[in-house]
């Protein structure tokens, strides 16, 4: 297996975020609430202000950016042991190399290390794949959210996991 480095991303990995977010709305558009159309019309600028705030994670393979997610802490005193893990996605060539492993086992980590216990996510309904990964990463599906994206005319629905990490 290939070691892979997961990280939180900075202002210097504008491009590759850039490039990897993309690429993810436009191979799998419904899967986002960010729409590709939408997401070109940023100026790097903003992107790489919006990686400064530490939020953002990838993962790397050898030589390139192979991955990128989200933690997002939830910013109430109530729920301070909660974040949301959001925008998880892995380059369809380095899906099922341990990548999107690295990637998740590195952003539990932190969140454990912040003093955060629930871990949260949305998932499509229709991405088996995706709820696996997540299934073998401790997530245990909590409820559905119906009609959460329209994106094309396609209506998605969303399955709410989340993991304990106590």
């Amino acid at each position: 297996m290939a070691a892979f480095k997961a990280r939180v991303l900075s202002t210097d990995d504008a491009e590759a975020f850039r490039a990897l977010r993309l690429s993810a709305l436009e191979l799998y558009p419904t899967a986002f609430l960010t729409t590709a159309d939408e997401f070109r019309k940023r100026p790097l600028e903003d992107i790489a202000a919006r990686l400064g705030e530490g939020k953002t994670w990838g993962v790397f393979g050898e030589t390139q950016a192979l991955g990128i997610a989200a933690l997002l802490p939830i910013p109430y005193a109530a729920a301070a042991h909660r974040a949301e893990i959001a925008a998880f996605f892995v380059t369809p060539s380095a899906q099922g190399s341990g990548a999107a492993d690295a990637l998740i086992e590195g952003i539990v980590d932190a969140a454990r290390e912040r003093g955060i216990w629930q871990l949260e996510l949305f998932v499509a309904d229709t991405n088996s794949r995706a709820q696996g990964f997540y299934a073998r990463h401790g997530f245990v599906a909590q409820g559905r959210l119906p009609n959460a994206a329209l994106v094309d005319g396609v209506m998605t629905s969303d399955t709410f996991m989340t993991a304990d990490l106590r």
